[in-house]
């Protein structure tokens, strides 16, 4: 070993002075561990996993986002559904309306029909009997004047409905 010392001494090697440097070498390192070292990396650690946990955050928001996107997707298709459903049952409903409605108008148009002809008959019967009453007064005055001398307003009426009658 001196036989080592002494070629390192001949090369300017002091083990003396490499001692204390190692030892001085050694203190400033664990003075750096301790106060700049263990820091640094509990900060480096602390950015790593919020970074970790950025991306996990990003893949969850990623998923949740093509979830969200999928049940969009189903909740449109869900009401274009029912919208076409309710387009559906609003066509069959005015085709039912269209149909009470025909309905309607032809029982109306019926009974319209019906109450006409029931003018009619009663205004035929009018007719009739204003006719009876105009024949009766023409044959009225007729007689008068054939016979030249006024009948009885009753017993002319009487005797010309008579006639009237035979002759129906």
């Amino acid at each position: 070993m001196q036989f080592l010392l002494d070629i390192l001494a001949k090369i300017g090697f002091d083990w003396h002075m490499a001692l204390f440097n190692l030892i001085n070498f050694l203190i400033v390192f664990w003075i750096l561990k301790r106060l700049a070292f263990d820091p640094v990396m509990k900060i480096i650690d602390e950015r790593q996993q919020k970074m970790r946990d950025g991306i996990d955050n990003y893949q969850k928001s990623k998923t949740e986002l093509q979830m969200a996107e999928r049940k969009a997707q189903e909740i449109i298709d869900e009401a274009k559904s029912e919208g076409n459903k309710l387009v559906e049952r609003a066509h069959d409903a005015a085709k039912d309306t269209a149909g009470q409605m025909k309905e309607k108008a032809r029982a109306e148009i019926s009974m319209l029909v019906e109450q006409a002809k029931k003018n009619i008959e009663i205004d035929r019967q009018e007719m009739r009997e204003q006719l009876r009453r105009d024949t009766v007064a023409l044959v009225a005055e007729a007689a008068e004047k054939i016979i030249g001398e006024k009948i009885d307003t009753q017993k002319d009426e009487a005797y010309i409905t008579s006639i009237i009658e035979a002759s129906a």
